[in-house]
């Protein structure tokens, strides 16, 4: 089993656990805990599971394509922002960068899509913190 993926500018982590079929599994952990769980080579599998703006954050994360590559770039209004994606266990992707985006462009050898970024609200000391 693969080590934990850190996140340093959000403090989110992601771990590589075991879904149907012996496959690889994405979970998306959070301080608030797991938001998400992503099975590679699963129905429905999509380029983009999940793109979210923190206060100061923006995180993409999704499934690798056949050919495991994409590039990622996030914008909001006239400025954008081209990063690299982490690989997760061969079958997924991440990215995250400073600062609130409103949408992240992923770009693989076939495709191109752009995804809007949801708010992200957390949880802290029991009272919830939004993150608009």
């Amino acid at each position: 089993m693969e080590a934990a993926t850190a996140l340093p500018r959000s403090g989110w982590e992601l771990r590589v656990g075991r879904g149907s079929g012996d496959r690889p599994a994405l979970e998306v952990h959070t301080g608030d805990g797991l938001i998400d769980v992503a099975v590679a080579g699963g129905r429905g599998a999509v380029l983009v599971r999940g793109a979210v703006r923190g206060r100061e954050f923006s995180v993409a994360w999704g499934q690798l394509p056949a050919g495991g590559e994409v590039l990622v770039e996030f914008r909001a209004g006239g400025s954008s922002r081209r990063v690299p994606a982490v690989t997760v266990a061969g079958a997924f992707w991440a990215a995250e960068v400073p600062g609130r985006f409103r949408e992240v462009v992923v770009t693989t050898a076939v495709d191109r899509g752009a995804y809007r970024l949801h708010r992200f609200r957390q949880r802290r000391g029991g009272r919830r913190v939004t993150a608009a």
